[in-house]
């Protein structure tokens, strides 16, 4: 992955981060995403929302998932018509 790479991608890509994730922290594993893929959308799950809350039996937002989802599918229905 360079920023040249990125930079060619042409499809519609959604990106959602938690601000609590620290298996792929937002500076090292995603701001190049948002930064360098020009058809890139993106903004942060929530503040407190850790990596394994898309999956934790205990999310520490546990309305993440259901507003992600929702999210997701917006963008879907957008995009894959």
């Amino acid at each position: 992955m360079t920023s040249r790479s990125l930079a060619a991608v042409r499809v519609p890509v959604g990106i959602r981060w938690g601000g609590a994730d620290t298996v792929n922290p937002y500076e090292a594993d995603t701001r190049p995403y948002v930064e360098h893929i020009p058809t890139a959308s993106g903004r942060c799950a929530g503040a407190h929302v850790r990596h394994d809350d898309f999956f934790a039996p205990e999310p520490a937002d546990p309305g993440v998932r259901h507003r992600v989802g929702g999210e997701a599918a917006v963008f879907f229905a957008r995009h894959l018509r």
